[in-house]
């Protein structure tokens, strides 16, 4: 136990960061005890990651970097990690959360820790199965009616990128809410070798427009407007959710994007600016046939979520 306990601490770090201790967060967590030296696990853009195999099995140790020292980041863990354990109890496809003392985060020598089941997969090359899980996750979300938030208002960027936050800002002023994900995308999903696509990363899990989430998923996992009509559908089918084919069902996905854009700009990461700025003028000037396809599948608003 000592030697893997100096082995854990001793691998190099790919984030250049001081290693956490992971055999005292198996220790911690009661994950029996450690039979090989954990693995880092490469490809987090947040927060860093390892695997760790003991004698109770193997398990994803999640340590926490990206705004973990700010005011309301844990609770906002705790409040997603309910969520999760919701959805666990749902049987939604997922790594299982491990509580420690009944809450999602511990502290180890002054790190933010947290520890999930290990999900072996691969990173899904299709959209095969990605509405479906979200619909999932939407039946175990609770769902209520909400007021309508504020949306992103697009301060300093291009015109057309102003001008689409402006009119995906409206909508009726209730709106069907559920507890989701809030960042299913490809990078946070893995399809299992059975073909099951499982999702990963609940963080940021919390309230969302169950419409403008569906829309948002549709828009992250698909090419093309056909593919995009396709998904909605599916969405529907799965769900039995008719999706307002008007603007405002794009202000979750707008404002996500819109959101990372403002953070990549000012953190300097120019490559990653372009790319989400070039991702909201697309959707700026498709809009129109977006909004069509919605329209080809339907629309029954908050009726067909049997709240009218």
């Amino acid at each position: 136990m000592r030697a893997l306990k100096n082995h854990a601490r001793s691998i190099a770090d790919p984030w250049n960061a001081v290693t956490v201790d992971i055999a005292e967060v198996v220790r911690l967590f009661g994950l029996g005890e450690l039979v090989s030296a954990p693995e880092p696990v490469a490809g987090g853009l947040s927060n860093e990651l390892w695997r760790a195999t003991t004698t109770e099995g193997t398990f994803a140790v999640k340590r926490m970097l990206t705004n973990a020292s700010a005011t309301g980041f844990v609770s906002n863990i705790e409040a997603a990690y309910a969520i999760e354990a919701r959805c666990v109890a749902a049987g939604v496809p997922m790594p299982e959360p491990i509580p420690y003392a009944g809450r999602a985060l511990a502290r180890v020598s002054g790190d933010v820790v947290r520890v999930h089941t290990w999900t072996d997969g691969t990173t899904p090359r299709s959209c095969d199965g990605a509405v479906e899980l979200l619909a999932q996750i939407h039946a175990a979300g609770a769902p209520r009616l909400a007021g309508r938030s504020p949306g992103w208002k697009a301060v300093g960027w291009p015109e057309d990128v102003v001008a689409l936050a402006r009119v995906v800002d409206t909508g009726p002023d209730q709106r069907v809410e559920v507890d989701s994900h809030r960042d299913l995308n490809r990078k946070n999903t893995l399809r299992r070798a059975d073909g099951v696509l499982v999702a990963l990363d609940w963080d940021a899990a919390g309230p969302t427009s169950a419409v403008q989430d569906a829309v948002a998923v549709a828009l992250d996992w698909t090419d093309d407007i056909d593919g995009f009509r396709t998904a909605i559908a599916l969405y529907e089918h799965a769900s039995g959710i008719e999706i307002p084919a008007e603007p405002w069902v794009f202000a979750g996905w707008v404002g996500a994007q819109g959101g990372w854009l403002d953070h990549v700009a000012a953190t300097g990461n120019a490559t990653e600016t372009a790319d989400t700025l070039a991702r909201l003028s697309a959707v700026a000037r498709d809009l129109p046939l977006l909004v069509g396809a919605v329209a080809e599948e339907g629309d029954a608003g908050v009726e067909g979520l049997g709240f009218g």
